[in-house]
């Protein structure tokens, strides 16, 4: 049985897949080349066009047990057969490599091997091709990987939830994780309406204006004991990280703890609250240093200074800014949870009349328009991608002073009600993300 676990991150799911078009590697005689869903992965001479496998995305990590079991961690301590040894370090992270100068951008094994690993029989196999698993016959093959925060120490992770909580169902809404072009460019069509994007490197943020449960007076609730038709809600200001409410007044501060030492969310709000009506809530980065001066990621400064003034008016170019604040996405939640999605173009109108930056525009229109020298009747969608990755990936970040690798782009597909954005990262960047993990460094995302 295959399932995805309740909260897992859709970008780290293995898939079972059936080879096809697989290729010699260019400088290796003894390995191959296939590609996953646009994205090259490097395999052995065993592995045959029409086989049945399974994919491993990077940056999952695979279970130990599994690894174990295959005789593929690199110390042979670790493996069932001692004898033998593999190439996954401990963490059994799947790396962006460069082998011989050809790209590696996950992992494949056969299919009779995890079937063996939890003693299945292997029957009907062509039924699940393209299916997304993290859990196979109740035991766990994958996850996302996280660098792990030792205890002490600022950077920590939210505490504990309140016991009784403000909120009310169906008002707040998290942010929604961003899915894998690569792996989704085939719910694209020419006619969609779409944004193309800058995809900044910072640190994800919301602030809401909503509906949220009144804190009634002594009064009011002895008036509403005895029938009394109180109002007993209100709109306030919540705000968070990319998955936790850090409101202190909906939280238990006593368990209150931050991973920049202070509460970094909270001057968000405090920036930017104030431009938001009754029912919006603001979805965000915020790029360059904290208030003390550290790094929001390392090495990704975004044209901010860590001496820099907090706020800079009126777009002073004499002043550089300690940070920056940009906007990527806009909701309208009315009095019954029904969630309505701001254009790109909403977006821009109301964040310039708010004094606010936007996330940095490439396009808008549709997506068939984009590019109009691809025949949108024969493989379009492949080669829609293929041209994004030509002209939006693996180039220096723009709006940085250091030269880093840009992380990439987002195309957005308009809709009312659910937003459908999808990120193409630049091989250079992932491979710098595999460097900083590989360092230890913690991912602020994962751990926020």
């Amino acid at each position: 049985m295959l399932e995805i676990s309740k909260d897992a991150n859709k970008n780290y799911l293995a898939k079972i897949v059936k080879l096809k078009g697989l290729r010699k590697h260019g400088n290796a005689d003894r390995l191959q080349v296939v590609d996953i869903d646009f994205q090259t992965v490097i395999t052995g001479l065993d592995a045959k066009d029409g086989d049945v496998y399974v994919f491993f995305p990077l940056e999952c990590a695979i279970s130990s047990d599994y690894l174990s079991f295959t005789n593929s961690f690199r110390e042979k301590e670790y493996n069932a057969n001692v004898e033998k040894t593999g190439f996954f370090d401990k963490n059994g992270r799947v790396k962006a490599i460069k082998l011989r100068g050809e790209k590696s951008m996950g992992y494949i094994v056969p299919i009779q091997t995890v079937f063996d690993w939890v003693g299945a029989g292997l029957t009907n196999v062509d039924k699940h091709i393209n299916k997304e698993f993290d859990v196979i016959n109740g035991k766990s093959i994958c996850k996302k990987y996280i660098v792990k925060v030792k205890d002490g120490g600022a950077r920590n992770k939210q505490g504990k939830a309140p016991k009784v909580s403000r909120l009310i169902d169906g008002q707040v809404h998290l942010h929604v994780d961003t899915e894998n072009l690569r792996k989704n460019v085939h719910k694209l069509c020419p006619d969609d309406i779409i944004s193309v994007t800058y995809k900044t490197h910072g640190t994800s943020w919301w602030v809401s204006n909503v509906l949220v449960k009144k804190s009634l007076s002594r009064v009011e609730k002895i008036l509403k004991y005895f029938g009394v038709n109180i109002v007993n809600t209100e709109y306030d200001l919540v705000y968070g990280s990319r998955k936790v409410v850090k409101n202190k007044s909906f939280d238990d501060a006593k368990q209150k703890d931050h991973y920049f030492g202070y509460d970094l969310w909270e001057d968000i709000k405090d920036e930017v609250g104030e431009s938001i009506p009754k029912g919006f809530t603001l979805y965000g980065e915020m790029l360059g240093y904290d208030k003390n001066g550290g790094a929001i990621q390392k090495h990704f400064d975004y044209g901010c200074d860590p001496h820099g003034a907090l706020k800079v008016f009126c777009d002073n170019e004499i002043l550089k800014p300690k940070h920056k604040v940009e906007v990527y996405r806009i909701t309208f939640t009315n009095e019954d949870g029904v969630v309505f999605e701001l254009t790109y173009n909403q977006i821009a109108e109301f964040c310039e009349k708010a004094g606010l930056k936007v996330s940095t525009l490439f396009y808008y229109g549709k997506a068939g328009d984009m590019y109009k020298d691809i025949d949108t009747d024969n493989h379009w969608n492949e080669n829609f991608l293929r041209k994004l990755e030509q002209d939006y990936n693996e180039k220096d970040c723009f709006m940085c002073f250091n030269k880093v690798p840009e992380e990439g782009i987002v195309v957005r597909k308009e809709k009312l009600n659910s937003c459908e954005s999808y990120k193409l990262k630049s091989f250079r960047f992932l491979e710098f993300e595999t460097k900083q993990l590989d360092k230890g460094e913690s991912d602020i995302e994962s751990e926020n």
